[in-house]
């Protein structure tokens, strides 16, 4: 008898290792720039360019790309101007393995952990920057289960039982670039543009929902500009605003009741300045490069379990199946604020903006979900009303805890989850003259799933009963139930159907279960061949 079987297929992660390496390097300042007087802020972005499986290693290429804004001033000039200076450090590593990998889907995130440029003298800048490097090596893992038969004699009277239990298989599996383009222009009572200064891209919001054709994308993301104006004799002006922005992703085998969970990682931003449609230098075009790691799921439910004739002797042959099953998927947000002393800081006359990002420190598995501790990594930029030092910026943790519900019926041993964090709101203010608050909102995005185990039936074989070994089973026989069976369990043991026992018993005529209470009295009566 030919099983109808369903391969369930799963990301298996083979091996997984991280690593921490420094980056450190000195730079020149280019000619063209004014020398350092101090360093206001800085920022950086890692990107990883080729990532390869050599047997038990990996070998990962690719950068640091970072930007530092300093104050600056000519020779002979007593007036401190904003300069921004620009760089790159290479990342060449070897990462060891737990295994042989070679034949594995191998990817490599880069997290940038820590970055610090100080300034060994006026025209030379040491930058130092703590990177971690996660290599995973994954394949895909199918494991067969039986779902139904594909062919049956209605002569060997077959009862199939089918158990619903749900499961969730990998349907997509991919990595892609979306790109991000989009513009805004500069206020009218603001001058035009003569040169940028500073600018920080940063993605506040991340949501997707799957079509037929495909995934489509939207978010918002906030964006600084700092700019020298036209006007002679005039300050550093800037502008900060928040964009919609939106796209599509061809995701071939997706449809809309399918789970999508969806990482996302900024690789490249750059921001320029076009003539508008006055010719004012005042139209500001912002693209932005977001690597994609894309997984689809798709839930399912009928198992074959058990397969009996009541006139036959059939044979099974069952298979132990360890699959996942999907607990949640969670978008969360939680608050975070936290005060902190500015004494120690030139004197703050207003804040310009405040970035920063959202880290996990710590995830906890409790008995009604995942605890989740973090902080948001936070950087304040302002000005002040010192001429010899104008502008500043404050580097400030502000904690984050937040639970994640996960509601299961059974208890879970052994959860797997994967949670990202991304601050979705940020903003700086002054509570008093040597005091400033912090606040913003972290949007905790969770996938979690709980092994499960259960039997199927893989091979099926339909067998005669010897001769006379059929006649020998009772043609009708009264049942005590014990309560401890089920009306499946009884039809199989006493060759009858579950049907034939609720058209002969009115005492279950009314029943929805098919579990027997106990003391219930039944007439049995054997199939006939």
């Amino acid at each position: 008898m030919r099983i109808d079987r369903e391969e369930i297929h799963e990301n298996k992660i083979v091996c997984s290792n991280t690593m921490q390496i420094t980056l450190d390097d000195d730079f020149n300042v280019p000619d063209s720039k004014a020398d350092i007087e101090t360093i206001v802020k800085e920022r950086g972005s890692v990107h990883i360019d080729t990532v390869k499986a050599v047997g038990d290693r990996a070998e990962v290429t690719g950068g640091m790309d970072f930007a530092v804004l300093y104050a600056g001033s000519e020779s002979g000039e007593k007036s401190v101007l904003p300069v921004k200076m620009t760089g790159t450090m290479n990342i060449g590593e070897v990462v060891n393995l737990s295994g042989d990998c070679e034949n594995t889907y191998v990817s490599c995130q880069a997290k940038l952990e820590d970055i610090t440029v100080k300034m060994i003298h006026s025209r030379k800048l040491s930058v130092k920057a703590i990177i971690s490097l996660t290599v995973v090596c994954e394949e895909i893992h199918d494991t067969p289960i039986g779902c139904g038969l594909l062919e049956m004699q209605d002569e060997d009277k077959l009862q199939l039982k089918t158990t619903d239990v749900e499961y969730s298989q990998l349907a997509v599996t991919m990595r892609d670039n979306l790109r991000i383009r989009e513009s805004f222009l500069i206020p009218a009572g603001k001058p035009e543009v003569a040169e940028l200064l500073w600018e920080d891209v940063d993605v506040r919001s991340f949501t997707t929902r799957l079509t037929d054709d495909g995934m489509e994308i939207a978010g918002e993301m906030n964006v600084f500009v700092m700019y020298s104006s036209t006007e002679e004799n005039s300050m550093a002006q800037w502008y900060e605003t928040t964009q919609n922005f939106s796209g599509k992703l061809d995701v071939a085998g997706c449809t809309p009741d399918m789970i999508s969970y969806v990482k996302y990682y900024p690789v490249n931003s750059n921001v320029e300045v076009k003539p508008d449609y006055d010719g004012e230098n005042k139209e500001v075009q912002v693209e932005l490069v977001l690597a994609l790691d894309v997984k689809v799921y798709e839930e399912k439910e009928t198992i074959l379990t058990d397969v009996y004739s009541p006139v036959k002797n059939v044979i099974n042959t069952t298979q132990t199946s360890v699959f996942h099953k999907l607990l949640v998927r969670n978008n969360s947000r939680c608050r975070a604020s936290d005060r902190m002393n500015t004494g120690e800081y030139t004197n703050i006359l207003q804040i310009c903006n405040c970035t920063g990002v959202a880290q996990i420190d710590d995830i906890t598995v409790e008995e009604d979900g995942l605890l989740v501790d973090g902080a948001i990594i936070a950087n304040v930029f302002y000005v002040t009303a010192n001429d010899a030092a104008p502008m500043g910026s404050i580097r400030a943790a502000v904690p984050f805890s937040n639970k994640i519900q996960v509601k299961s019926d059974e208890e879970i041993t052994n959860m797997e989850y994967v949670v990202s964090a991304g601050v979705e709101q940020l903003s700086a203010a002054m509570t008093g003259s040597n005091e400033m608050e912090i606040k913003g909102s972290v949007g905790l995005d969770a996938i979690c799933f709980a092994p499960c185990e259960t039997e199927s039936v893989m091979e099926c074989e339909v067998e005669e009963y010897e001769e006379n070994e059929f006649l020998k089973f009772p043609s009708i026989i009264g049942y005590i139930a014990t309560g401890e069976e089920t009306l499946w369990d009884i039809a199989k043991k006493y060759h009858t159907t579950v049907d034939s026992i609720k058209n002969g018993n009115h005492v279950l005529a009314d029943r929805a279960s098919e579990r027997v209470k106990r003391g219930d009295k039944l007439l049995l009566v054997k199939a006939a061949r």
